[in-house]
């Protein structure tokens, strides 16, 4: 993983499985596998989260804003909103 600074994605019962990155990327904490649609890391406004096999959608703005939101701006964002 980069030198970028990632928290827990905190949607409940992700927070074990998943980081956000502080510029968007969604990050595996299994393998450390970075989410990339179409050669672009930032190309996502929303992303399937797999837990024991399912899928859930989630807007990845809002991840990030439950991650970083209070401490940082928005303009820190890369991806799509």
């Amino acid at each position: 993983m980069e030198n970028e600074l990632t928290r827990s994605v905190r949607a409940k019962g992700f927070e074990d499985l998943y980081f956000i990155s502080l510029s968007g990327k969604i990050i595996s904490k299994k393998n450390g596998y970075v989410r990339v649609a179409k050669g672009n890391p930032y190309n996502f406004t929303y992303v399937h989260l797999c837990k024991n096999g399912e899928r859930e959608l989630f807007k990845t703005y809002e991840l990030w804003k439950e991650a970083f939101g209070h401490d940082f701006n928005s303009s820190e964002y890369k991806g799509k909103t």
